[in-house]
């Protein structure tokens, strides 16, 4: 009983504070409204002449909240698509922790019906598993990350790009095809020219392309355009991109995009990084992997 006592006295001790601190605030809140929306004209009246009055602060407004709500909307469908927790760069594995294919395995995932970029006798190949719908992809691609890790390791690594079209992308299976037409058509010049075109006029999320607009895209670089979309239509690599998907998936595991995996072609050995990392992540695991 005494407890219960306590417990009620401490209570209403609570309530009175509550109300008292609300009383507070409303009377000084009361004294101070004339003064604090005089303040509040002010700031805005310096941030309407900076953009040429109102009008233009709101429209300015407007756009902005807009773009931060589609940005979060993005963030966070993303956020969902990738893996539970992504490896630091500075937490690379020793190189007895590493993972191991067959030095033949390495070969065919690196060099068998692929389209190789930089010197095809690497040591080391980066094979990036990629959705052409996706924001952190196009970021990866954007950054210059790629071209500055091959040209720091001169002719030591190259790089392969295999689809990787996520479900809840809703043109990203199209891209994957229209991208392996492309190769089919022009082979790896226009493939890697193609990712890049791809990647710079995309709005992700499956707001880029139709099979007509990719069409269009691809005789910007000088791809028959008839022909592509003809190959598209065709549905002629639905097998091949679900092949590179389901290898992703076997053999590394890979649940999200962009899935970088570095492969020693001599030793088979390979490491993994999920995400778009800047290019010294990506060297301290090559440098590892070249040990």
């Amino acid at each position: 009983m005494k407890n219960n006592k306590e417990i009620l006295q401490m209570g209403i001790i609570g309530m009175v504070w509550i109300v008292t601190i609300m009383a507070t605030y409303l009377i000084v809140d009361t004294k101070t409204s004339n003064v604090s929306q005089d303040v509040v004209a002010k700031m805005l009246a310096i941030e309407y002449d900076k953009v040429g009055w109102m009008e233009n602060y709101v429209k300015i407004t407007n756009i902005t909240r807009e773009q931060t709500i589609a940005g979060l909307k993005q963030y966070e469908a993303q956020w969902w698509a990738q893996p539970a927790a992504q490896p630091q760069a500075n937490n690379a594995p020793a190189p007895s922790a590493w993972s191991t294919i067959s030095v033949e395995k390495a070969k065919e995932i690196t060099q068998k019906d692929t389209y190789i970029l930089w010197n095809p006798d690497a040591e080391i190949t980066w094979v990036e598993y990629s959705d052409l719908e996706c924001p952190f992809c196009k970021r990866l691609h954007e950054a210059g990350t790629i071209e500055e890790v091959m040209k720091a390791y001169d002719g030591k690594v190259n790089f392969v790009f295999k689809q990787f079209p996520l479900g809840f992308h809703a043109q990203a299976q199209m891209e994957a095809e229209a991208l392996l037409c492309a190769w089919d058509l022009n082979w790896t010049d226009k493939y890697y020219e193609f990712i890049n075109k791809i990647f710079a006029w995309s709005k992700t999320n499956g707001r880029s392309y139709t099979k007509e607009s990719i069409s269009e895209l691809g005789s910007t670089i000088w791809i028959d355009k008839t022909k592509l979309l003809s190959c598209i239509t065709s549905w002629k690599f639905t097998e091949k991109a679900k092949a590179e998907m389901a290898e992703g998936q076997s053999l590394f595991g890979i649940t999200g995009t962009p899935w970088n995996v570095l492969i020693n072609n001599k030793t088979g050995k390979w490491d993994k990084l999920p995400g778009a990392y800047p290019t010294a992540a990506f060297k301290e695991k090559i440098d590892l992997l070249l040990q």
